[in-house]
């Protein structure tokens, strides 16, 4: 064919074609000037994309424009895992999810935990049936003494769960309340027909439960005993109750007596005979004798009482007078009968402890916290806020297990008139007993007479007058010259931490006083255990360092106050042992 016939041929083809033509006509890419369309298929279109890999991460090309969805977990999901007939999602199993997570049916990881991903936060066990992270499933998670045992109900460790979990015979029943070991709940719970009494077995609450020789009930001491002295006497004819609870011979009142008059010392006034003298004297011209008498008196200092030479300013039984018993727990200095559990006269009359000291009853200790046990008689007062209420009852939880056999702990209430003084706060158990309570000196009446009416502890919480910042100041003497330094600060701004995980919610962090303190209007030595910030996971997060790491290893903490800040590691509000505890500060 000639060139001209040839070239007229090919005109012929081109101008028959029917080529894609218009604005989205393209041979190569470089036709695609559109933004939206910039690529070009087989079949000279432009288009969005032509391969999945035009389409952003969780898209994917479907006829040339970009849908949302994947086509496998390679297909750049951002997540790496792609459900079918979905798109890309956060999971489709619970092992998809990290620790203490599972996916839910919209696949999205959410706190739990299955058998699928029992992984749990440090401290926590999973639980498939709750599908949560527990503090314990069972007992074997609940290392840390006294709280050895799994509640069932609220999957936490406690002291008991059942009476079954008390092994200390003094306390051998749980109380639900509180999930705690205490003596009694009810008479049913005491031997011997005994009562149940503020949680403590005792013999008697009224007469009508005792009987045989011991008729009485003593409202001193819950035991039945022979006899009461005073108007109740019920010993026989011719015969007194003593002070001791035992009759002996002597009449009670003026109708024992021929005269119609009974002497102090329990003898009739113009006697007749000898049965209506005291025991121990004789009847002798009217007139009661004995060893001693008119004929034949005591030496220098003694007074004849009842028969017998006594000194009457250091006798018990006959002190300032013949016949004037000193109760329990006191000695007669100096013709008064006075406590010997006091601050003045601690274990005998006249021996005086220093401000730093309190009388455990026998002696004076120094306050410092390997003294702690020395008093036997602990009472933990609640002030009526729950989260302190929890934590006074931690706070006592470990004392009958690292303190003596013999020590005996009650609970009370700050507006109980028997336990705290209503007006100030004063402490009313005395020398020989100790108070523990949680909280600050804002809702605690016992802290607050000591912190701020008192003034008597080392260490004092305040705060700026916006209400912005908290502050721990130690307190100086008056005479010192100089402000109250600050020991600590902290913003209420930081007082909520935030999660380990970035997320907000809950008290994670906070700063702790643990102190001990003595009333000096009554003698009692006080713990006294509170945080900074409110609500009150601080103090929390004291009470559990007490009775958990302080009172175990009682004798290395040779201070009187201690200031720790605790940080929740791990983000569930409550203190532990894999929680940090920093020392910040501690004195005397």
């Amino acid at each position: 064919m000639s060139p001209r016939l040839a070239l007229l041929a090919v005109t012929l083809l081109v101008s028959g074609c029917t080529c894609n033509v218009g604005a989205n006509s393209c041979t190569t890419e470089q036709d695609c000037t559109n933004p939206a369309a910039p690529k070009c298929d087989q079949t000279g279109i432009c288009v969005a994309c032509v391969i999945d890999e035009h389409c952003a991460e969780g898209f994917q090309c479907l006829n040339g424009a970009c849908e949302p969805g994947c086509a496998s977990d390679t297909d750049r999901c951002p997540t790496g895992i792609c459900k079918a007939g979905v798109g890309c999602v956060s999971c489709i199993l619970d092992s998809q999810c990290g620790p203490g997570m599972i996916c839910t049916a919209a696949n999205t990881c959410v706190p739990g935990c299955s058998a699928q991903n029992p992984a749990c936060p440090s401290g926590l066990v999973c639980d498939p049936a709750l599908g949560q992270c527990v503090e314990c499933r069972d007992s074997t998670s609940c290392t840390n003494p006294p709280l050895t045992v799994c509640n069932p109900t609220t999957h936490t460790c406690v002291q008991c769960a059942t009476s079954t979990d008390c092994r200390d015979p003094m306390r051998p029943t749980c109380d639900p309340s509180t999930n705690t070991c205490v003596g009694c709940l009810s008479n049913t719970d005491c031997p011997n027909n005994g009562v149940c009494h503020l949680q403590r077995c005792v013999q008697c609450l009224s007469d009508a439960q005792c009987g045989g020789s011991t008729p009485r009930c003593d409202p001193a001491t819950n035991a039945c005993v022979a006899c009461l002295p005073g108007a109740t006497d019920n010993c026989p004819n011719g015969q007194y109750c003593r002070p001791d609870f035992r009759c002996e011979q002597g009449c009670k009142t003026g109708a024992d007596c021929p005269s119609g008059v009974c002497l102090p010392n329990h003898s009739c006034q113009a006697c007749t005979s000898d049965q209506q003298c005291a025991a121990g004297t004789i009847c002798q011209s009217g007139t009661c004798v004995g060893a001693c008498g008119t004929n034949s008196p005591c030496g220098a200092n003694q007074t004849c009482c009842n028969g017998r030479c006594e000194s009457l300013s250091g006798d018990a039984n006959n002190c300032g007078a013949c016949g004037r018993a000193c109760g329990a727990n006191q000695a007669c200095c100096a013709s008064t009968c006075r406590s010997t559990t006091s601050l003045t006269d601690c274990g005998a009359c006249g021996v005086t402890c220093t401000v730093d000291q309190f009388c455990d009853g026998t002696s004076c200790q120094n306050k410092v916290f390997p003294n702690f046990c020395a008093n036997r008689n602990v009472v933990a007062i609640r002030d009526g806020i729950p989260l302190d209420n929890v934590a006074t009852t931690v706070l006592a939880s470990t004392i009958t297990q690292y303190c003596s056999a013999t020590t005996t702990l009650t609970y009370g209430d700050d507006n109980d008139p028997a336990f705290v003084d209503q007006d100030g706060g004063a402490l009313l158990q005395g020398g020989g007993s100790t108070v523990v309570t949680a909280g600050g000196p804002f809702p605690n009446l016992p802290v607050k007479w000591l912190e701020r009416t008192r003034r008597v502890t080392r260490v004092y919480f305040s705060n700026n007058v916006a209400g912005t910042e908290f502050y721990f100041k130690q307190r100086l003497a008056p005479d010192a010259g100089m402000a109250d330094p600050i020991l600590v600060t902290r913003l209420q701004s930081a007082c909520a931490a935030l999660l380990p995980d970035g997320g907000s919610g809950g008290q994670h962090n906070d700063v702790f006083l643990v102190e001990l303190a003595i009333d000096p209007a009554s003698g009692t030595l006080a713990l006294i255990a509170y945080g900074l910030c409110s609500p009150g996971n601080g103090t929390q997060a004291a009470a559990w360092y007490w009775a958990n790491v302080m009172l175990p290893n009682r004798s290395t903490y040779t201070d009187s106050w201690y200031l720790y800040e605790w940080t929740d590691t791990n983000g569930n509000s409550t203190p532990e042992l894999t929680d940090t505890f920093t020392r910040l500060a501690s004195g005397q």
